[in-house]
C-alpha cells in the first residue's frame, strides 16, 4: 500500500508564534501604508497651495493688464497683434533651435516623417476662435490619422480641412523640416 507522508502538525505554541509574527508584520505594513498616505497627502497639498498661489498671481496680472489698458485708453486690437508678433519671434527661435539640435532641415514636401509647422483658424459653436496660433511637431507622432494623410505630399502653404478636438478647422502648412540623412536621399532619388 502506497501512502504519503503528512507534514507533522505543529504545535499550538509554534501556532501562537506564527500567529504573532504575521501579526506584528501585519502591523508594521499598516503603519509603514500610513506613514506614505500622510506623505502623498503633504505632497498634494504642497502642489494645490502652489498652483492656487499661481493662479492668483494670474488673475493679479489680469487685473493690472485690464487697469493698464483702461487707464491709457489703448487699442486692444493693437495689443493683441503685438503680443502676436512678439510670440512669433519667439517660435521662430525655439523652432529654430529645435531644427538644429534634431538635425532637421527644409523640405520641399511632407514626408512620413516630417516635422511641420501648423496654424489654423476654427471657431466653436459660441463663435470662438478656438484656431491654432503655430504649431511645431512630428507628423507621424501627432496621433491625428486624418491631418497625417491630409498632409501627406503636402507642400507649404497647402489648406487642409481636418477635425481637431471636435472642432473643423482650416490648417495652414507654414513649414516642413525632414531629417538631414532622409532629405539628402531624396535629393538623390531626383536626380536619378
Amino acid at each position: 500500500m502506497k501512502g504519503f507522508r503528512v507534514p507533522p502538525q505543529a504545535s499550538k505554541k509554534e501556532q501562537v508564534r506564527n500567529l504573532e509574527t504575521e501579526l506584528k508584520n501585519l502591523s508594521m505594513a499598516s503603519r509603514v501604508s500610513q506613514m506614505m498616505v500622510q506623505q502623498l497627502m503633504q505632497s498634494v497639498k504642497t502642489m494645490s497651495d502652489d498652483l492656487g498661489s499661481a493662479l492668483n498671481q494670474l488673475y493679479e496680472l489680469q487685473y493690472k493688464y485690464t487697469a493698464l489698458q483702461k487707464h491709457l485708453n489703448l487699442d486692444a486690437k493693437a495689443l493683441d497683434a503685438v503680443a502676436n508678433e512678439q510670440r512669433l519671434v519667439d517660435f521662430n527661435k525655439g523652432s529654430e533651435a529645435a531644427d538644429k539640435k534634431d538635425n532637421l532641415v527644409v523640405a520641399a514636401t511632407v514626408a512620413s516623417d516630417s516635422t511641420v509647422t501648423l496654424t489654423s483658424t476654427a471657431t466653436d459653436e459660441a463663435g470662438t476662435d478656438r484656431g491654432i496660433f503655430r504649431s511645431r511637431l512630428k507628423l507621424s507622432e501627432c496621433g491625428v490619422p486624418d491631418l497625417i494623410s491630409a498632409l501627406a505630399g503636402k507642400e507649404v502653404g497647402t489648406k487642409v480641412q481636418v477635425k481637431l478636438n471636435g472642432i473643423d478647422h482650416e490648417v495652414e502648412l507654414l513649414a516642413i523640416r525632414n531629417p538631414a540623412e532622409v532629405a539628402v536621399e531624396v535629393a538623390q532619388e531626383a536626380t536619378h
